[in-house]
Formats: structure tokens, sequence, C-alpha cells
């Protein structure tokens, strides 16, 4: 993000003078793999990490599509979220 800016994306242009071209938007892959997720309800659920409720998932998720721009993510309305990707290594990272 620009310090003063809060509304530009990845891919805009940026100028000053209002009356330049932008320049042309960079295609990206669409997503060739995609897993879903979900918040572990086992007995031993919450033993392990901290960040381990469906609304710190889903925040996390949230924060990597700013940054990220070959990921997307189908929110559903239960704990359950699939996520498509690029690639294994894609979506490990």
């Amino acid at each position: 993000m620009i310090a003063g800016l809060p509304n530009i994306d990845i891919g805009e242009t940026i100028c000053a003078d209002a009356a330049q071209e932008p320049l042309p938007a960079i295609t990206i892959d669409e997503p060739t793999i995609s897993l879903n997720f979900l918040v572990n309800n086992s007995p031993f659920a919450g033993n392990d990490g901290t960040l381990v409720t469906s609304r710190q998932i889903r925040d996390r998720l949230e924060r990597e599509l700013e940054v990220n721009v070959g990921l997307k993510i189908d929110f559903s309305p239960t704990d359950h979220f699939k996520v498509f990707g690029r690639g294994e290594l894609h979506i490990a990272i």
C-alpha cells in the first residue's frame, strides 16, 4: 500500500497527470488447483497453534488476497474455505 492512497490495488498505474495513459494490465493465469480448508473439530482441537478459529483463518486469508493476485478464495457461510491457487507450492506458501 502506498501512504496516502488507500484504494490502490496491484497492477494500477499512479501518475501525477490525469491525462497520462495507464500501463497495460498484466494477465494472471487462472488457478489450476483447489483445496478445502475447515476448522479442526476433533477432540484435540486448539491444542496446537494460536490462530485456530474460523474467524482468525478467514482474516488471514483475506489479508493474503490483498497481496497475492494468483489466489482466489470461496468463502462459504459455514466454517469451510475453498482456496484456488496455481499449484501445490503456491497453496503451501
